[in-house]
């Protein structure tokens, strides 16, 4: 009877059925989420689908309708801001053009009351061990308007970072970046949230974003979450329709069984790797780098002729859509590294002979 009454280990942050309305919108459908200590969870969707309102609920910037939420034990769902344990940067970098950048990161640690206000002597010491974290040491004297956006954001991260808050909550830090300065400071937030051991959330719509910094997505649609895993969990195993849409480029195969383990799709007989339903059609995902292509005249497994409709060159790949007549309504589209291609012409018209591996076909669960 006393293992009834044993407490379950708590996650750091536990959403528990959060819900917020605006009017008749739906912004957060029954929420649940856990985030453990130290974890980096990204928050993915299109916009609209609630990922930012999710993460202002957090700070207590939206005050939702229902649910809870318990940050390290504690019911935060109805403080203030003021009084919840977090950092914030934002899209827009939000620093006070009129504060130099030593201003602009001591700006947290000067509004601190009680035993947090850190001492005036230690906080020149402070934003000069933040501008060293964030590699910026030596600027204190100049103003934002004399940065690069990167190097805003930088800052910006510097004073979210400066009062060590307890969770960090980044809403589409990158987004305003051109994309070299983007992939830069993905790495630099990434590394510093690692060794820092800071819980972060933080909100994109950049799926490669997203795969390459996350410990774990969590992918959004209409105010619900889809799906929540490690980033090759998402990608390989997408849960519906959307998540495998949303994260990559991906083909969709409807096909019907055609023996033990054999599906047939369109003109096309293949082998796949899971005992087959002879009695339900079955629905296989396949990214478009799982598909290889062969010489002409290989015969090997699960291999088919199909013409080329477009080739688009992409530097160290190309995407090649092809009429595989596999009796799906949309193409089917490979990628091939510049390399794997070594030279080989490919223009609209062409006829190659491509295989899919028994292996890549990923079984996806029933339509909805």
């Amino acid at each position: 009877m006393d293992a009834l009454f044993t407490r379950l280990p708590m996650a750091h942050l536990e959403i528990k059925q959060l819900t917020k309305r605006y009017g008749n919108f739906v912004a957060l459908d029954h929420i649940d989420l856990a985030v453990e200590e130290g974890e980096f969870v990204v928050l993915l969707g299109p916009s609209g689908c609630g990922k930012t309102t999710l993460l202002r609920a957090i700070a207590g910037l939206e005050l939702q309708d229902s649910g809870q939420i318990v940050h390290a034990g504690r019911d935060i769902s109805r403080l203030s801001p003021a009084r919840r344990d977090y950092g914030i940067v934002f899209q827009s970098y939000a620093l006070f053009p009129n504060l130099n950048v030593g201003a602009n990161v001591a700006y947290g640690l000067n509004s601190q009351k009680g035993d947090r206000r850190a001492a005036r002597q230690g906080i020149t010491q402070r934003v000069q061990e933040m501008l060293e974290l964030v590699g910026l040491p030596g600027t204190e004297s100049k103003f934002p308007a004399q940065l690069s956006g990167g190097q805003q954001q930088r800052v910006a991260l510097a004073r979210a970072l400066a009062t060590s808050p307890d969770l960090l909550l980044l809403d589409e830090p990158l987004s305003a970046l051109d994309a070299i300065e983007r992939v830069r400071l993905r790495s630099e937030i990434r590394g510093l949230q690692t060794r820092l051991g800071v819980t972060t959330i933080m909100v994109t719509h950049d799926q490669e974003e997203a795969l390459a910094m996350a410990d774990r997505i969590v992918v959004m649609k209409n105010g619900q979450v889809q799906q929540v895993g490690q980033p090759q969990e998402i990608y390989r195993s997408p849960g519906n329709d959307f998540v495998a849409d949303f994260i990559g480029r991906g083909n969709l195969i409807e096909a019907t069984p055609a023996g033990a383990q054999h599906i047939r799709a369109g003109d096309l007989l293949l082998r796949c790797c899971i005992e087959i339903d002879q009695n339900r059609k079955h629905r296989f995902y396949v990214r478009p780098e799982d598909i290889r292509l062969h010489n002409i005249l290989d015969d090997c497994e699960n291999s088919f002729t199909a013409q080329v409709l477009k080739y688009e060159f992409l530097g160290p790949y190309s995407l090649v859509t092809l009429d595989a007549k596999t009796g799906q309504s949309r193409p089917l589209v490979a990628q091939f590294s510049s390399n794997y291609l070594d030279g080989r012409p490919i223009h609209p018209g062409s006829i190659l002979r491509i295989g899919i591996p028994a292996e890549h076909l990923r079984p996806m669960p029933a339509a909805a």
